[in-house]
Parts: structure tokens; sequence; C-alpha cells
């Protein structure tokens, strides 16, 4: 999973398919380490996202695991560390 690819993710999850551009979630380096709180990301759009990489990239996850991703950067690293080779 790249950043870009996450941005969509997010993108879609918190605006929807048809979200405008000015609704586009960007995720510059400086961002990826700020918690999902801090980049107004609630905790249904974290759980649907979470849902969404598992579906994706065919990666259980756990309870545990789920309430690690606090961030984009961990999303990024944890997705990188489990996938698969399936999905996008």
């Amino acid at each position: 999973m790249t950043p870009t690819e996450l941005e969509q993710m997010l993108t879609t999850i918190v605006y929807g398919n048809d979200a405008s551009p000015d609704k586009r979630i960007t995720l510059p380096r400086e961002a990826q380490d700020r918690t999902f709180d801090d980049l107004e990301v609630d905790s249904l759009a974290r759980a649907e996202l979470v849902t969404v990489i598992s579906d994706t990239y065919l990666i259980d996850i756990s309870d545990a695991q789920a309430a690690a991703l606090t961030t984009p950067r961990k999303v990024l690293e944890f997705v990188a560390g489990h996938k698969t080779g399936s999905g996008t």
C-alpha cells in the first residue's frame, strides 16, 4: 500500500465515492505520524478502514492490531509487513 492508496481509501470511506476534489484527504509525509483523531478521522471510519484493508489485502487483523493502527504511518507499515501479494 502506498500513501496515495491510503489517501484514496480514507477519502472514499469518509466522504464516499463521489467526493469532490476539495474533500480529498491528503497525507503529506509530515501528516503520516499524526493520529487519526488529529486528522479528524473518526472511530467508525477507522473501523471501516481496517475492514477495507483486510478485504483488499487479505490480511487478518485482530482487534488488538486494529487498535494499534493509530496513524497513517502505522497503517502503511502494518500492510507492508503483512501483505500477501494479493489485492492491489
